[in-house]
């Protein structure tokens, strides 16, 4: 029963004498065509030899080959194995704990999920997709991929987004942690039977039984145990959950934001080892001459163990012989988990035999579980976003929804961090290039931040007035690294609207701004609001035109006076109304602002009111602004041009929910007539509305700056 299997990835030589060891011990399987591949010469060196002398440990017919060419490997194989890591220990590894370590970051293994994960994941896809892309043209019809590389979820689900060919994840957490809870229940594992589902390294233990018997109360009497100092992590979040989480307690510490970045009191408490994955490499390393020399053994013999666990031995046995067998793979959410993600990479028992792999319906998860896991589900597809589209705002968004780095870092530094980070991995040649984003956001640049800005501005006519002159303001924002040359059409709504000309030409440097002046007239009255709209055949450009609005009219009421109000985000901010009484005019003005910030120290920048009059003729534009002063009363002023009146006859009161300011003001200060229309607009600055609203400002007639033009004032007959 001959078949071609492939290592990629044979210089993890400890793992890769684990796999083809137990495979080459099936009699059904040793006479296999055993093909390794890895990029390190001196590595696959050694699998080569090692590799052949367990073959003759064995004594099976095997043929072990070695190759240097990835799809030379891949040609033919009916089973690819892949161990890769991208990167290795040095740089990227390294890389990926020093720089977030700069930043307060601090991780434990950092290669399924977190920063680590995350950045692993980006420079390991593209490696994996290329593979999943030659197996689907030169492997065997019936190929089966079967993956060991980290970060499993992101790699198994980008491969099937990407490529789509048959493959499951493998990892050993689940059978490691059934071994494990059966010897803290104190039962004999062969008693136990269990049902696990989640995502990797975030998947449950659903069922815990002893001869199909509850054993759940014995990991909770595990739980309570004093003298346990063990798995801390994974008990606290059993304690919480009420389930066993199947990865270990240094993994689960950075999978969720409850541990490590609380301190060092929590740290040490929880016996979370940092930098654990650093150490070990460091060990492994240095001890690598013993370790080649016991792999290889001595004067051609060598040590071969009875077969281990691992799932990749069992999957193709029964493939090749229709043996019927379940493990745990990592496999496509297609109905098997019904409240997690349609698509997402699932951890679930799979049914193998000569057909293949059938995961089990699962249904739903326990709502809390279904919580935790989205939290890595999420990370996970943002991440695979990334790393198939090129989009670099996908890796900011993937660690802003990393569970411990949101809980550690604000937004700026992640930011800050991630970028350093693609610039190392970039710089070490092991991270592809990623579409530019509008700087110091996460929104991408092209279509979006790329595109030039247009826009009008009309001033300086009365619109009620035929013959009045209008100048229209055109400016023109270039953010591109080119110079740039628009042509535009101006087009009026109406033909009471005539302008100099109505097509110009703009020519604007390289991120630099340009502006011109279009002069025209009002042919007649404006009674209704007129758009003067912007067209080009250009591409890529955002245009926006202006609207001509006449001023509306506040009609006195019924009680004598005249009444206005100001809303923010649709809802009423600032009420108030006003009326002339001889020589005066009697003010009350009332602001919703539930948390006032004065601003007598500093000059608009907290809460107050602005009121701006002026006569129709287009006179001088007077201000009457109103500053709380918290707990206190308030400062309630006149400005016109270099003069400053400090008012003195006002009431103030203010309540948890509002303040309110009546004042009776001289009308020659205001340089209001005694009598007939004038204008009027007015500006707030809030701080809070209501219970349920942020503040912000909000102005009468709209415009953010009331005080530079009367153009947009209303008319106030009172």
């Amino acid at each position: 029963m001959s078949c071609k299997i492939t290592l990629i990835g044979a210089g993890s030589v400890v793992f890769a004498k684990t796999l083809i060891g137990d495979i080459l011990q099936f009699p059904e399987l040793s006479d296999a065509t055993i093909c390794l591949m890895d990029i390190d010469a001196d590595r696959l060196r050694v699998a080569d030899v090692m590799m052949k002398r367990v073959a003759r440990k064995l004594g099976v017919k095997a043929k072990i080959v070695s190759t240097l060419d990835r799809r030379e490997a891949i040609k033919g194989a009916k089973y690819v194995i892949c161990t890769v890591q991208v990167g290795g220990y040095k740089p990227s590894t390294v890389v990926d704990f020093e720089i977030p370590k700069k930043y307060g970051l601090r991780q434990t293994i950092a290669d399924t999920l977190g920063i680590g994960g995350i950045f692993r994941g980006l420079r390991t896809i593209p490696v994996l997709v290329g593979i999943a892309q030659e197996i689907e043209q030169l492997a065997h019809p019936d190929c089966l991929l079967l993956n060991y590389t980290n970060p499993m979820a992101m790699n198994c689900w980008a491969i099937d987004e990407a490529v789509g060919i048959p493959h499951v994840g493998l990892c050993h957490s689940v059978f490691g942690t059934a071994r494990m809870l059966a010897s803290h229940a104190k039962l004999r594992y062969d008693d136990v039977s269990y049902l696990v589902a989640g995502v990797n390294h975030m998947a449950f233990f659903l069922k815990f039984q002893y001869k199909g018997q509850d054993a759940y109360p014995l990991l909770f009497k595990a739980l309570k145990d004093p003298s346990r100092n063990y798995e801390l992590v994974r008990y606290e979040m059993m304690r919480r959950l009420g389930y066993f989480v199947t990865e270990s307690s240094e993994h689960q510490a950075e999978y969720v934001p409850h541990f490590i970045h609380f301190g060092e009191e929590v740290v040490d408490r929880y016996k979370i080892p940092l930098d654990e994955y650093i150490r070990r490499c460091e060990a492994i390393m240095s001890s690598w001459k013993d370790t080649e020399a016991k792999l290889i053994g001595e004067d051609g013999d060598i040590e071969v163990k009875e077969q281990s666990h691992e799932y990749g031995s069992f999957i193709i046995h029964s493939k090749e012989t229709n043996t019927p067998r379940t493990v745990y793979g990592n496999v496509p959410n297609r109905g098997i988990i019904d409240n997690l993600q349609d698509g997402c990479c699932v951890e679930v028992p799979c049914l193998v035999d000569g057909t293949g792999l059938s995961p089990v319906k699962i249904g739903e998860l326990p709502p809390q579980l279904a919580a935790i896991c989205m939290t890595n589900v999420n990370v996970q597809r943002l991440t695979v976003t990334a790393a198939l589209s090129g989009q670099r705002e996908s890796i900011y968004h993937a660690a802003m929804a990393d569970p411990h780095t949101a809980a550690t870092l604000p937004l700026d530094k992640i930011w800050a961090m991630c970028d350093e980070l693609i610039e190392q991995h970039q710089k070490d040649g092991y991270l592809g290039d990623f579409e530019s984003v509008i700087p110091g956001t996460g929104r991408a640049f092209a279509g979006v931040g790329d595109r030039v800005i247009v826009s009008a501005k009309a001033s300086g006519a009365q619109l009620d007035v035929a013959g009045s002159a209008l100048q229209l303001e055109i400016n023109v924002e270039n953010p591109n690294p080119e110079a740039t040359q628009v042509t535009l059409q101006i087009v009026p709504a109406s033909a009471a609207v005539v302008l100099e000309k109505t097509e110009v030409r703009i020519e604007v440097p390289a991120e630099s701004t340009q502006s011109l002046v279009v002069n025209g007239t009002l042919k007649t009255a404006i009674t209704e609001p007129t758009d003067i709209d912007l067209t080009t055949d250009a591409e890529g450009l955002l245009l926006i035109g202006a609207t001509l609005i006449p001023r509306d009219r506040i009609e006195v009421q019924e009680d004598g006076y005249s009444h206005f109000e100001m809303s923010l985000s649709g809802f009423p901010c600032a009420t108030g109304k006003m009326r002339r009484k001889g020589a005066q005019l009697e003010l009350e003005i009332e602001v919703q602002d539930s948390n006032p910030k004065s601003c007598l120290d500093r000059p608009l920048q907290g809460s107050f009111v602005q009121l701006f009059f002026s006569q129709l003729d287009g006179g001088p534009i007077m201000g009457l602004q109103v500053l709380p002063n918290v707990g206190a009363d308030c400062k309630l002023e006149v400005f016109g041009g270099r003069k400053l009146i400090e008012q003195t006859d006002y009431q103030y009161s203010q309540t948890n929910l509002s303040y309110t300011l009546k004042a009776v003001i001289p009308l020659a200060d205001l340089e209001i007539p005694t009598s007939g229309p004038f204008l009027l607009d007015a500006h707030a600055s809030l701080e809070a509305l209501g219970d349920a609203h942020s503040g912000g400002k909000a102005s009468l007639s709209g415009e953010s700056q009331p005080q530079e033009s009367s153009d947009r004032a209303f008319i106030l007959n009172c």
